[in-house]
């Protein structure tokens, strides 16, 4: 078997386990997947996908998960959840993503998983509440955004948001969602030189990194994303603490993603690297992030 097609077999199979639901948080629906255990377990796991992405991100690992019960959601403001009525920043989705848990009435407390964006709002939230177990940070953006070690691709993209900002709406807006703007991420952000996993990680942005509610939502969630990163928040860790990175992610740099590890003033904390991939675990190594996260 080849290597996308392992990938591919992997989300196809949490899509088949995945069940489509629906809540209301302050007004507002909220959509998730729960993807039940193979089987009966008190262990769950809430993951929470990165900006710009949906619960699709996070399928493959998901498809490799199957001793634990899964609950994806889509952000407010992407996939299908409904837009927050204010502001798409950290403190709000860290309120939001208090609610959901709560609202899941799990039997006991879940462990948290959260990717790049996603990284940020658990981080958020942990610093503040305590319904988790232990929190498990993927690829985590351990310092700002537009500090990271592409520093040319990190000022071409601020000014990027900042063009999307200032034309009319429609033209914005088509601006985020063209084809080069999306491939050309893709591109650069995609470590592997495998032909056929590349293919399937551009097919999976094609189709899933334009899914937000409007320009607002991912302007707003754009400047959360450069302006907070899990070192604003990770001095206040209570819960044992995972991070998974890529020895290439060039969101934050793994010399980053490792200061912000030693820093860790929680008891029990693990970080566990992998060579030759990126900012993409989620697509490239999707068996290896489900291997790391059972283990813990």
């Amino acid at each position: 078997m080849n290597v996308e097609l392992a990938q591919s077999h992997l989300a196809a199979a949490a899509q088949i386990r995945g069940q489509r639901r629906q809540i209301e948080i302050e007004g507002k629906s909220v959509t998730f997947w729960f993807y039940p255990a193979s089987k009966p377990t008190k262990d769950s796991i809430v993951l929470i996908h990165g900006y710009r992405g949906n619960h699709h991100g996070l399928e493959a690992i998901a498809g490799a998960l199957v001793e634990f019960d899964l609950y994806i959601p889509d952000l407010p403001g992407f996939g299908e959840s409904q837009a927050f009525q204010g502001n798409h920043g950290i403190e709000e989705y860290a309120n939001w993503l208090n609610f959901f848990i709560s609202q899941l009435g799990l039997r006991s407390k879940p462990h948290l998983v959260g990717h790049s964006f996603g990284s940020i709002v658990v981080s958020a939230y942990a610093s503040r509440f305590d319904g988790i177990g232990s929190l498990i940070l993927e690829n985590p953006v351990a310092s700002p955004a537009l500090g990271g070690p592409r520093a040319l691709v990190s000022v071409a993209t601020n000014a990027f948001f900042a063009l999307a900002k200032f034309v009319p709406d429609s033209f914005g807006t088509w601006l985020l969602k063209s084809w080069p703007m999306v491939r050309g991420m893709s591109v650069v952000m995609t470590k592997s030189r495998e032909r056929y996993l590349r293919k399937w990680i551009h097919a999976q942005h094609d189709a899933n990194f334009s899914d937000f509610a409007n320009r607002r939502v991912a302007l707003e969630g754009y400047a959360a994303s450069v302006s907070n990163c899990v070192s604003d928040f990770s001095a206040k860790f209570s819960v044992p603490v995972l991070m998974l990175i890529g020895e290439r992610d060039d969101i934050t740099s793994p010399k980053q993603q490792r200061e912000l590890f030693d820093s860790l003033e929680v008891s029990i904390c693990q970080l566990v690297e992998f060579s030759s991939v990126g900012h993409l675990t989620h697509y490239e190594i999707p068996e290896l992030i489900a291997e790391a996260i059972s283990q813990w």
